[in-house]
Order: C-alpha cells, then sequence, then structure tokens
C-alpha cells in the first residue's frame, strides 16, 4: 500500500462561465467538484494504475465531510483526522477560451494537540505502506514541522517516503533526509540558497540532494526538461509536447507514475520516463490525475531520458 499525506487538501469547484465582468452578474452553464490536494492528486493517480492506496491530512467541518463523500464516491480509501477548522475551498472560473481564474481560501488552522493525531495516525498507516508521500503545503504553523517528524519516523522504521513540499514545511523535511525529493527549481533556490540557471545546474542540484542522503531526486521545471538522480547517475528527462489544458497535477501524477515503476521493479530510468509521460497526460486533459496506463503509454515514445 502506499500511503499520501496532505496537510491542506481543499474541495476544489470548477464553474464554467462564458465570461467574467468585474462588478457584474456572471451565469455558470456548469459546475463541477474535485478533492483538491497534493497527495489526494497522487492517490487518485495510483488508484487508477491500480495500486493500493489511501489519502490521509487534516479535515474539517461540513467542507471536511464532503470530501470524505466525494473520495468515496471515487473509490479512494482514506482515512484523515478531524480538526475544529473547516477545510478551505477553492474556486476557479473557466471561460471558453480555456481562461482560468482561481480563488483559494486561506487554510484552516491547525493545533499542536491535531497535529500530534495525525502523527499517530501516520504512524499506524506507515506500518501497513510500502511507500509515504508527504505532498502539499502546510496550513499553519502548528502543522509546519509534521513531515519532517513524517519523514524521521519512516526513516527510522525504514519505510521510504516521499517528499514534495515547499516552504517551511520542505525545509523541515529535507532535515529527516527522504529517500524521494521532488522540489520545483524555484523551490530548490528558495529552501537551500542558489540559484538554478541552466540544465546543468539542475543536474547539479539533483545529485547534491542525493549526496544529503536521499535515494532518489528531481528537481522539475514545468513543462521543461528536469533533472533526476540517484546513487547511480543522473538523468535529463525532456517530456512529450502536449497541448496544455490543464497543467495542475501533472507534478502528482509524475510522482504516481514514477512510484507505479519502483513498484514493479523498473530501472530508475524506465520510471523517470513512464512518470514524465504521466504529467503529460495529466496535462492534456481538464480532469487532475485521471490518466489511464493506456493514456500514459501512448506518450511514453516521446519522452526522452538522457543519461549525463
Amino acid at each position: 500500500m502506499i500511503t499520501t499525506v496532505t496537510l491542506n487538501p481543499m474541495l476544489d469547484k470548477t464553474v464554467t462561465v462564458d465570461g467574467l465582468r468585474r462588478g457584474a452578474v456572471s451565469r455558470a452553464s456548469g459546475v463541477s467538484v474535485v478533492v483538491g490536494g497534493k497527495g489526494v492528486n497522487v492517490s487518485r493517480q495510483l488508484r487508477l494504475l491500480g495500486e493500493e492506496t489511501v489519502a490521509t491530512g487534516f479535515i474539517g467541518g461540513e467542507i471536511g465531510s464532503m470530501l470524505e463523500r466525494l473520495l468515496d464516491g471515487e473509490g479512494i480509501a482514506h482515512s484523515f483526522v478531524r480538526i475544529a477548522g473547516m477545510t478551505r475551498e477553492g474556486v476557479t472560473y473557466l471561460e471558453p477560451d480555456g481562461t482560468m481564474t482561481s480563488v483559494f481560501e486561506p487554510p484552516h488552522p491547525v493545533s499542536p494537540a491535531e497535529a500530534g493525531r495525525l502523527l499517530e495516525e501516520c504512524r499506524a498507516l506507515a506500518g501497513k505502506s510500502d511507500w509515504v508521500v508527504c505532498s502539499g503545503s502546510s496550513p499553519s504553523r502548528a502543522a509546519d514541522d509534521v513531515f519532517r517528524a513524517i519523514v524521521a519516523e519512516c526513516r527510522a522504521r525504514g519505510i521510504p517516503v516521499v517528499l514534495d513540499s515547499y516552504g517551511d514545511a520542505l525545509a523541515r523535511g529535507v532535515e529527516s533526509v527522504p529517500d524521494f525529493l521532488k522540489p520545483n527549481r524555484e523551490e530548490f533556490e528558495q529552501t537551500f540558497g542558489t540559484r538554478l540557471s541552466g540544465p546543468s545546474d539542475l543536474i547539479a542540484a539533483a545529485r547534491r540532494l542525493v549526496a544529503r542522503g536521499a535515494r532518489y531526486s528531481l528537481i522539475t521545471d514545468g513543462p521543461r526538461p528536469f533533472a533526476a538522480a540517484d546513487s547511480g547517475g543522473a538523468w535529463i528527462v525532456t517530456p512529450p509536447r502536449v497541448e496544455s489544458v490543464n497543467p495542475t497535477g501533472s507534478g502528482d501524477s509524475m510522482i504516481a507514475g514514477i512510484l507505479y515503476g519502483l513498484r514493479q521493479s523498473w530501472p530508475f530510468a524506465d520510471c523517470l520516463g513512464f512518470g514524465a509521460a504521466a504529467g503529460a497526460a495529466n496535462a492534456r486533459v481538464r480532469e487532475v490525475a485521471h490518466a489511464s496506463r493506456e493514456d500514459i503509454e501512448l506518450l511514453l515514445t516521446e519522452v526522452t531520458v538522457k543519461r549525463v
């Protein structure tokens, strides 16, 4: 089983409108809702690839209850920790030309006691897991240290863990030396105070993370080629060129694709190719983290994985 941890999930609502006019009433022609959050996206994509997964994190209030019902409807197993605050909502207004305008509510507060309860839940789930994935942002200061504690717990028990976060949650989590690190270029620069200006810098950064103790590292850069490294070498991976409809969740689908390959005992380079194809397959459709294995394999031949 693969456990995913999302500290800051969201009810993600997309409203289709003919156009937005500031200060005027707009009539919607359609509304869709889905559970948002990086870890949830990883679980969603893993499930479509046939992997057993469970999502955990913080939820609260009536919006939290709605998230649970939506996950039940998708068949995504979950075990969230209830908090006193209300889970946030986000609204994206989609116009006919594809323009998306998003408004996200501020995150809910988390108390130290609530953070402690999530750590206990993660300890229990980790004991049943082949991998634990810590993804996304922290909702408040009391939760900033949760990923660091989860990584430390997993490392001590020999359970491999992925960290894909930013800000203080990433900076603290790195201290516990995750097995798999996936910051993007900007996140790496902010965390380590080093500017990355080209592919050679990305490669050096990925190798630096492995030298710090990570088994695998990726430094992504949007739709552009990304760098990866493990103890055996480093690669530049060029994703397929696709018409981007909605890039949200592409990094999460990439992580799911790479973990899928690792679970099949593929060479890391093959995992990278499959992950890059999964991220591209996600970007070419409106739904987030909904690529089938067939969708991904159609793009595999357009991925370049070059050892450097």
